[in-house]
């Protein structure tokens, strides 16, 4: 137990003396990298699969192309109502139109699915802008630090104490601020990807139901 509490102890020590090395512009960099772990996490949650395209909903809407009878309606009926999400809200503008001509229907869906697409989105531009800024705010600790090296070769009085510190906010702060930019990179990436991926996804899906919805009201 007492290990564990003098190991605690000592990373603490080095972390906080990590940041009072780091001058200023450390801060900012730090308040990047909590606003981009906050993003990142409530875009992974918005883009579960569960509250995008559940495969539940997915299996009722294709059952119903394939048959089109009572018993697949009633299945999408329970599935909507059992996973909301991006694709039951695209069901329910087909639904809720039926009264409608079947361009009309085509161009509310493809009206609605821009709109969720956008909604998916919402924290890529945050992302962008923390990639955008936390290197940047690297850069301006850099040059500060550099400027006290400088200053104090400059005056050739031996101040090899604010030399070093000088250095370190230098490194310190380039180093936090790539150490932010990656992550967020990487996640601005991924989440990208995963988005388009949802979005031809969700594409073919609508496509299969709208076209069966229409056939099976002409038939009617």
């Amino acid at each position: 137990m007492m290990i564990t509490t003098k190991t605690d102890s000592s990373f603490l020590d080095s972390l906080f003396s990590f940041i009072d090395k780091g001058g200023l512009f450390i801060y900012f960099i730090m308040l990047c990298s909590t606003a981009a772990i906050a993003v990142m996490l409530y875009q992974a949650m918005i883009l579960s699969r569960q509250k995008v395209i559940p495969d539940e909903l997915v299996n009722s809407m294709n059952a119903y192309a394939s048959a089109g009878d009572e018993e697949t309606t009633n299945w999408i009926n329970r599935s909507k109502e059992t996973y909301p999400s991006v694709l039951q809200k695209l069901c329910d503008v087909v639904l809720d139109r039926h009264d409608r001509k079947d361009l009309e229907i085509q161009e509310a869906v493809q009206v609605s699915a821009r709109e969720e697409i956008h909604k998916l989105q919402v924290g890529i531009p945050f992302l962008e802008v923390i990639i955008a800024i936390a290197p940047l705010l690297g850069l301006l600790g850099t040059a500060t630090g550099l400027f006290t090296v400088f200053e104090g070769v400059g005056a050739g009085d031996g101040k090899y104490e604010e030399m070093a510190q000088g250095i370190s906010e230098a490194l310190i702060t380039t180093v936090s601020g790539l150490a932010v930019a990656v992550p967020a990179v990487i996640a601005h990436g991924y989440f990208n990807r995963k988005i388009d991926s949802y979005s031809a996804r969700l594409e073919v899906v609508m496509d299969k139901f709208v076209s069966a919805y229409s056939k099976g009201r002409n038939l009617n």
